[in-house]
């Protein structure tokens, strides 16, 4: 979440090279020819539970995700506000996902609600006020739950984050642990508490907790914390166990209610950690994806579409899994390729989960049941790519398949070309006695789009390759600011042609002007690259809007074989993520130019290198290359209302804070002259806030709004000529209506 400010982005300076031909990946190590080992015969859980499946504001309403996209992912818990929670994290515009709303949702799909109680109060930090006043809201909201939907909840969380977010000045958090936790069990005797959710594990912390807890007779029903980075998680849960031993207190279940990074969230690469340690840790109850951007998306596993994207397809194989989950051997040595396993109950198939490196992967599959398979396997190995949050992946694609020999209960499956944010899946099934015939894996066909990572290129000046969850293959490269700033990128082309040139970008700049490069192909210079704004950098938080956008260049050619691609920092500067490069038949190809063919702007059709803004990059696109230039002043000026909009909600956001911020201290104040003062900006605040209402209708609604300021004109209008006292009375009170009503119409129209 946002309101986490202690985790930093990370930079990494490496130069990643090309991972296979045509198509280039970043490089997290070189795992070349590393190995996994299934052991069927050996469980680390019975039956599969699907505890990492959670996610934190996962629902937005009882409809948002829609039931069919959740189910698939088989979630046990998700964390949501109380009933009638007021918390707006994160840039939302409003509060909304409370346990009422989403509960039906919850039931739906068979999962479960940890009802955060905290996020009854508005603001973040928390704005507690008093114990008193606290105890009257929770006694509201566990009472509401409990009439409205019992079977739904996992339990009850009693404060988030408390060793960062509770004040001294509040009183004695141990004492409002106790009495909160009294108060729950009042209404609700058998439902589980809780906690303490620390932001992160402090062993220090969690041990005056423990002791207090169990001395008052309140220790929690279920012990949470927030993880940030999977590998530590394992030493963690053993040092709960130690302290829980020293207390003399019975191992409690746990509950990780937040887990992922900003930059690493969805990231199947990166996720499989998780999974793959919380599901060899017996303890570990559930788990939920932590909330860093935007409700109802399944904490990013969905575009702003609604669609799903790489990281959706991980957990849905995850959510696929039945019967036991076996152990791997990359649990053990906890390092960048991590796995998870399961076998059927009925030993009729086994699939194993992985990722986390790049280069070659031979994964060892042993005591497989060869009288339920028979003497050869049916293997199949599928990649679910990382093109960026708001990218949607339709499906899965397979990479390799074919019949192996099973040899005393073994099969032997060699992976080619892993690319680190990718997550892969192999699945044994019996080969239905066919004959072994090798695996065969997937070529590239010169049909395919040819996909290179920026942070594949070589860079120059101060171009640096940044970690970043919005970009394709997990980074992009940043810091182009300098004028010697350069990425040059070799493209392998399978055959000379044409090619639709697409480019992945972010353009957080201040002053929200484009920002260009200079484009040279095979060392000759085309047409610059321009790039609109985007509302913010590619790891923004919060990232509402999706700030990493794509343009479509226009069409060049290409020479088979290898050719370079070299980006150069312009007019200001941009971040560049991935280059995607489409072939395109002969009739539409169109020569690549040099800056001196042309003296027109982006948006002129006389231009031989077309460019255009996609407003959403989970969008279809449409390439123009129109002589009349109609499509590309569509295009352009649907970018600029869409900025508006951008625009005109943020101003509604914080316009709407400062309001809230004024009022607070106006109504706190003692003094007359405070009072006064915060009275005075409450009201010009709120007047700034009127106007940005008004500005966002117009934007959305147009005809509604024109027709609303239509009325009040002509009602004024005929007020001012009537000369009857009866008539002037009439009319004002009709313009006074139409005026009353404008304001409505502004309201209703920028919610």
């Amino acid at each position: 979440m946002l309101r986490h400010q202690r985790l930093a982005t990370i930079i990494a300076t490496a130069v990643f090279g090309l991972a296979t031909t045509g198509v280039a990946g970043s490089v997290k190590a070189d795992d070349t020819n590393s190995q996994i080992t299934v052991d069927t015969t050996t469980s680390i859980r019975s039956n599969v539970e699907h505890v990492a499946s959670g996610g934190l504001y996962a629902m937005s309403d009882g409809n948002t995700p829609s039931a069919g996209l959740l189910s698939p992912l088989k979630p046990k818990t998700f964390t949501q506000p109380g009933p009638g929670a007021q918390q707006i994290p994160n840039g939302e515009s409003k509060a909304t996902g409370d346990f009422t709303s989403t509960a039906p949702l919850a039931h739906k799909i068979g999962g479960k609600i940890i009802i955060r109680l905290a996020d009854i109060y508005d603001q973040w930090p928390y704005n507690y006020s008093n114990e008193q006043d606290w105890l009257k809201k929770v006694d509201a909201m566990v009472q509401s739950a409990q009439k409205s939907n019992p079977d739904d909840i996992y339990g009850y969380e009693l404060w988030n984050e408390p060793n960062g977010t509770w004040k001294s000045n509040w009183g004695d958090f141990d004492k409002v642990w106790q009495d909160t936790y009294k108060e729950v069990k009042k209404y609700a005797p058998n439902a589980k508490i809780v906690g303490p959710s620390l932001n992160s594990w402090q062993s220090g912390w969690m041990s005056h907790f423990l002791k207090m807890a169990k001395d008052s007779h309140t220790l929690p029903d279920v012990i949470s914390w927030h993880q940030w980075g999977a590998a530590a998680f394992p030493d963690q849960a053993a040092q709960l166990e130690k302290l829980e031993d020293s207390l003399g207190i019975s191992h409690l279940p746990i509950s990780i209610n937040e887990y992922g990074k900003e930059q690493e969230l969805a990231v199947p690469g990166q996720m499989v950690h998780y999974v793959q340690n919380f599901e060899n840790v017996p303890a570990l109850d559930s788990a939920d994806l932590a909330f860093w951007f935007d409700y109802g998306r399944m904490d990013n596993l969905l575009t702003d579409q609604q669609k799903p994207n790489g990281g959706y397809w991980l957990y849905k194989w995850y959510g696929d899994m039945s019967g036991q989950m076996d152990k791997t051997s990359t649990f053990e040595t906890n390092g960048d390729l991590a796995s998870v396993a399961n076998t059927t109950t009925d030993k009729s198939q086994t699939s194993v989960i992985f990722g986390g490196t790049s280069g070659d992967t031979t994964i060892n599959v042993n005591g497989l049941d060869q009288a339920k398979l028979g003497s050869t396997a049916k293997v199949e190995v599928k990649e679910t790519p990382w093109y960026g949050v708001d990218t949607a992946v339709d499906n899965p694609k397979t990479v390799a398949a074919g019949t192996v020999d099973i040899k005393n209960g073994s099969v032997q499956v060699p992976i080619k070309g892993m690319k680190a944010a990718d997550g892969y899946q192999l699945i044994v099934t019996s080969g239905n006695g066919a004959t072994a015939n090798g695996i065969q894996y997937t070529q590239a066909q010169a049909s395919d789009p040819i996909r290179v990572e920026a942070e594949a290129g070589m860079l120059t000046g101060k171009a640096k390759t940044v970690l970043g969850s919005y970009a394709s293959g997990n980074y992009f490269v940043g810091t182009m600011d300098s004028d010697d700033s350069t990425d040059t990128m070799k493209i392998n082309a399978p055959v000379t042609g044409s090619y639709q040139l697409e480019i992945g970008y972010a353009n957080g700049n201040s002053d929200k002007k484009d920002a260009t490069d200079k484009v040279f192909l095979n060392d000759k210079q085309l047409k610059d690259a321009i790039f609109p704004y985007t509302t913010g950098w590619t790891t923004a938080v919060p990232n509402v809007d999706g700030t990493r956008k794509t343009i479509q260049y226009g069409t060049v050619d290409l020479n088979k074989g290898e050719n370079t691609l070299k980006l150069q920092k312009g007019t200001s500067f941009a971040e560049l993520d991935y280059v995607k490069l489409t072939p395109v038949t002969s009739s539409d190809a169109v020569t690549p130019t040099t800056p001196t063919d042309t003296t027109t702007t982006s948006n002129s059709s006389s231009s031989a290198v077309s460019s255009s803004v996609v407003a959403s990059s989970s969008s279809s696109v449409t390439v123009s290359s129109s002589s009349t230039g109609e499509s590309t002043s569509t295009q352009t000026s649907q970018s600029k209302q869409k900025v508006a909009l951008r625009e005109a909600k943020k101003k509604i956001i914080k316009t709407r804070t400062i309001v809230k911020k004024y009022k607070a201290a106006y109504q706190k104040a003692t003094k007359s002259s405070v009072k006064t003062k915060y009275l005075k900006l409450y009201k010009k605040a709120l007047k700034t806030y009127k106007k940005a209402q008004a500005e966002l209708a117009s934007l959305r609604h147009p005809d509604a709004v024109k027709k609303a300021k239509a009325k009040v004109a002509r009602t004024k209008s005929a007020y001012k000529k009537a000369k009857k006292a009866s008539t002037k009375a009439k009319y004002l009170k009709a313009y006074k209506k139409a005026l009353t009503n404008l304001n409505k119409t502004y309201i209703k129209l920028s919610k």
